[in-house]
């Protein structure tokens, strides 16, 4: 009897025991279950998060090239002019920019500086740099151009390099504008930029781009002058003999400004050279004294 207890306790035992493990399975079979529930979820919810940045990036790209062919086609409808006005003491560059659209443009800096102008020599070296020295507010700017109109700059060069007048001869300045904005949107390249030449002349010249036609004792001489009142003489000499005695020139205008003169110089055939040079003196008379100055020698021909 006893063993039969035994037995009917173990086979209990053994029931429990397996409905037990078979809820264990189904408990663990539904938290799997919950687990992948929730791991696909939130992989639908990351791959709808990384389809929404994509998204974003995409209508940021497009935002981007609609932003670049705006600003290309403001930069397009801007005409940038500039020149050089040189005298005696100092060039003049002159520059405006204007804004062909039917609209107003607002240009905006990065600071107070709104153009570089940049002189260098025929040898390409640099002379002269607007903003070397100069101290500029750090606060952005802004300059609006209204609609057809033009807005304007000039500024003036001493000719002076290190408190040091340059030497006489040609150069070139490149004037830039130098917005980084337009409208409110960036500016990558320098758009507005120039280049004009100009001549620096000596402060005691005052003859300039002198030319000679003509032969065989027919000459027409042409050039500028920069001469009080617009008078100047000259007289031709061959060496041993004057053949041209002093003679008035009246340029179409006086000093400060260059004036502009042309002149005929007949030497008759029988007082030419048969083996020399006709050469012409250019001078003006000192008005206190009297006394030749600001002379300028003009080879008109050589005979053999």
């Amino acid at each position: 009897m006893k063993k039969l207890l035994v037995l009917v306790m173990a086979l209990i035992l053994v029931a429990a025991g397996c409905s037990s493990s078979s809820k264990a399975n189904d408990t663990e079979n539904q938290e799997s279950q919950d687990n992948q529930t929730e791991e696909t979820s939130s992989n639908a919810s990351e791959e709808e998060e990384n389809k929404d940045e994509q998204n974003k990036e995409e209508e940021k790209s497009e935002e981007k090239k609609t932003d670049v062919l705006s600003v290309k086609e403001l930069l397009q409808q801007q005409e940038m002019s500039a020149s050089a006005n040189a005298k005696t003491e100092q060039v003049t560059f002159d520059f405006s920019l204007k804004n062909t659209t039917d609209k107003d443009v607002e240009l905006g800096f990065s600071s107070g500086q709104q153009y570089e102008i940049v002189v260098k020599n025929a040898k390409d070296e640099e002379v002269y740099r607007y903003s070397q020295g100069k101290a500029f507010t750090e606060a952005l700017t802004s300059k609006k151009v209204k609609a057809g109109e033009s807005v304007a700059w000039k500024q003036a060069w001493n000719y002076k390099k290190e408190d040091k007048r340059v030497e006489p001869g040609k150069y070139t300045a490149e004037i830039t504008l130098v917005p980084n904005k337009i409208n409110g949107k960036t500016i990558e390249a320098k758009p507005f930029q120039q280049t004009v030449e100009f001549e620096v002349v000596s402060e005691d010249q005052a003859f300039r781009n002198i030319k000679v036609e003509g032969s065989n004792g027919d000459y027409t001489v042409t050039g500028e002058a920069r001469v009080f009142e617009a008078s100047f003489l000259y007289n031709v000499e061959d060496g041993h003999n004057v053949l041209v005695n002093e003679t008035a020139v009246q340029a179409d205008q006086g000093a400060p400004n260059w004036g502009k003169f042309e002149f005929d110089v007949t030497i008759a055939k029988d007082k030419l050279p048969s083996n020399g040079t006709l050469t012409m003196m250019m001078y003006t008379k000192s008005a206190k004294d009297g006394s030749i100055e600001n002379v300028k020698y003009v080879k008109l021909e050589t005979f053999k």
